[in-house]
């Protein structure tokens, strides 16, 4: 399982300069993958242990799509076209999401646009019962 970010830039973003960056200012990260590999950019900790998985940016240019996708609330403070980057963090290991978080801000930071889900974020309930309700509510 993943916590998911999505980066919305608004110039095309190097996604390997990014995360280098990163690492040239003490994050003990190591780098893999990405840039024309079939596979996704990816963050290690210093034990070898993958903490983020990074997509290759997608352009989004269609008007509306950032809305049908992310809602229209955060759709009001962004317009297409856009970068569309994915970036996931490990679930179960605590650093990754704050890494995650911090390459995703990083993205903004340098190339304009904005990260959705602003700030920190609570899982979903992992089901009906972490809600409270019961299997049979709102049956008549």
């Amino acid at each position: 399982m993943s916590v998911d970010l999505v980066a919305l830039v608004r110039r095309r973003p190097d996604v390997h300069a990014v995360a280098d960056g990163m690492i040239a200012m003490g994050e003990p990260l190591r780098l893999a993958g990405g840039e024309g590999e079939p596979a996704a950019t990816r963050l290690y900790d210093a034990d070898g242990r993958l903490l983020v998985s990074i997509e290759d940016p997608v352009p989004v240019s269609v008007p509306g799509e950032i809305g049908r996708l992310l809602g229209a609330e955060f759709a009001a403070r962004i317009t297409a076209p856009v970068w569309w980057v994915d970036v996931r963090a490990v679930a179960d290991l605590p650093e990754s999401l704050r890494v995650a978080r911090m390459f995703a801000d990083s993205l903004v930071h340098w190339r304009g646009g904005a990260v959705y889900p602003d700030g920190a974020s609570d899982p979903p309930p992992q089901s009906w019962k972490a809600t409270g309700q019961t299997a049979n509510s709102g049956v008549a």
